[in-house]
């Protein structure tokens, strides 16, 4: 999944995803989940729509930049 992995609405990748965002004026890091934000904005939104509306929790400045990583599952885990 290295290179072929891009989200460009909440939808893609059926929201096996995890995003992380990351306030540009105070370097806080948050991690959400895409069923969280399709629940606000709605499964067709894009994503750097999404990201633009985002709010800092601690500055509550508009500066968040977003990137998505794929679920891993956990150590152990075997699929039968």
């Amino acid at each position: 999944m290295g290179n072929d992995f891009q989200i460009e609405k909440l939808a893609d990748e059926f929201g096996q995803y995890v995003l992380y965002r990351k306030c540009e004026s105070c370097l806080n890091e948050r991690r959400n989940t895409p069923h969280l934000l399709a629940k606000l904005c709605g499964w067709d939104a894009k994503l750097t729509d999404v990201v633009r509306r985002l709010r800092c929790s601690i500055c509550g400045q508009k500066k968040c930049a977003a990137r998505a990583v794929p679920m891993t599952p956990p150590r152990g885990y075997k699929s039968h």
